[in-house]
């Protein structure tokens, strides 16, 4: 089955207010920008695939799916996936850093073609995914425990705060009011949002760098609140200091989002840099090589649970990477009412992925993704394509 295209589009899809993510720097975002990417093959199987590509980024994929990756992926066997994973990398290397869901696409592909949906062509069992829920923006305490209740009452399990306050005191405020709102039984995941450097400012613009001594307060500070694990406390690459929190540590440390390819994922999985690694299938490394790294991570006893900051498109990839690790309890839902909800993170699908009233987001069994592209919705969303 042989590649024959390989196109992009970016598109956009309006927030219904502006949206102020704790990593951003620049001010609030009046839109999700998204790529998609569709893989053609001679046997008329489509691939297809996508993910969050903020910060201008989508129209450089675009100029590297032109340049370079139609190109390099034109002519060669969609079932060769280690050789397309490799031309990739090549792409990452020297071209741009993240074209990993292109690959996506080609194993899209590939389930198509086989008939299977991918968890199952890498011998996954589980049919569903427990899913915590995602918030991105920082809000007043009183504010994020009333918005914890509402979502614990639609069945998530889970839920992931932002912490970027000045002060300690004020992140584990923030943490003991939601704990306090929704008792013991929900886990509490908290971020940092401290591994890239544009990320490391307060909402108001003023900087806001962590170190050693912040982080491992922080992580004793939320030890009592029952946190599930702390993320991202410290830059990506300051591999020594992650080694030493994570050993210090009396809660798990977790991190890797933004890590880019299979070398650095090993070398931090070898020194121990965590205790939960988080490669994203969109933006660390080729889905088939995390699910590989999956493997490696159980192996020595740490867990793998994917980064799925994306549209509906992009967590359908990481969910079905997921539902195939052996080390991996919880799926990343991005859920942030009334700006981040599955009628603007999944306007893509026809069917957006849903979690039932227990939090259990149910893996597609339709071939490759399990996911079908609305074309009417996306076409007066796009504003560049390839």
């Amino acid at each position: 089955m042989k590649i024959t295209d390989v196109r992009g589009r970016v598109i956009e899809m309006p927030y219904p207010r502006p949206f102020r993510p704790s990593w951003a720097p620049e001010g609030a975002h009046r839109a999700m920008s998204a790529v998609i990417v569709e893989v053609e093959t001679d046997a008329g199987v489509v691939g297809v695939a996508g993910g969050d590509m903020g910060h201008g980024t989508g129209p450089m994929l675009l100029e590297a799916i032109h340049g370079w990756i139609r190109p390099q992926l034109v002519g060669l066997d969609a079932f060769a996936t280690t050789h397309v994973a490799n031309r990739l990398r090549y792409v990452a290397e020297y071209v741009f850093p993240r074209p990993w869901v292109v690959g996506v696409a080609v194993w899209d592909a590939v389930g198509k073609a086989c008939g299977q949906p991918l968890y199952k062509l890498w011998g996954g069992h589980a049919g569903a995914v427990r899913a915590y829920a995602s918030f991105g923006e920082v809000r007043a305490a009183k504010q994020r425990a009333e918005d914890a209740l509402r979502v614990v009452e639609q069945g998530f399990q889970g839920i992931k705060l932002r912490v970027h306050a000045a002060t300690v005191a004020e992140d584990v405020a923030q943490v003991a009011a939601v704990r306090e709102a929704v008792g013991p039984d929900v886990a509490i995941m908290v971020d940092a949002n401290q591994a890239a450097s544009r990320w490391r400012y307060a909402p108001d613009g003023t900087r806001l760098i962590w170190d050693y001594d912040r982080a491992l307060t922080t992580a004793r500070e939320l030890a009592g609140l029952g946190v599930a694990w702390l993320e991202e406390p410290l830059p990506r690459h300051d591999y020594r200091a992650l080694c030493e929190l994570t050993a210090a540590s009396p809660i798990p440390i977790a991190g890797c989002e933004h890590n880019r390819g299979i070398g650095q994922l090993v070398r931090m999985l070898e020194d121990g840099c965590f205790d939960i690694f988080q490669p994203d299938a969109n933006e660390s490394e080729e889905i088939g090589a995390l699910r590989d790294f999956g493997a490696m991570a159980a192996a020595r006893q740490r867990r793998v649970i994917p980064h799925a900051w994306a549209t509906g498109l992009g967590v359908a990839g990481n969910l079905q990477l997921c539902a195939s690790l052996p080390n991996c309890d919880w799926l990343e839902y991005p859920y942030d009412p009334p700006v981040i909800v599955p009628e603007v993170f999944h306007a893509m699908l026809t069917e957006p992925l849903l979690p039932d009233s227990s939090g259990l987001v149910a893996v597609p069994e339709g071939p490759g993704l399990g996911v079908e592209l609305d074309y009417a919705a996306i076409e007066p969303l796009t504003v560049q394509r390839v």
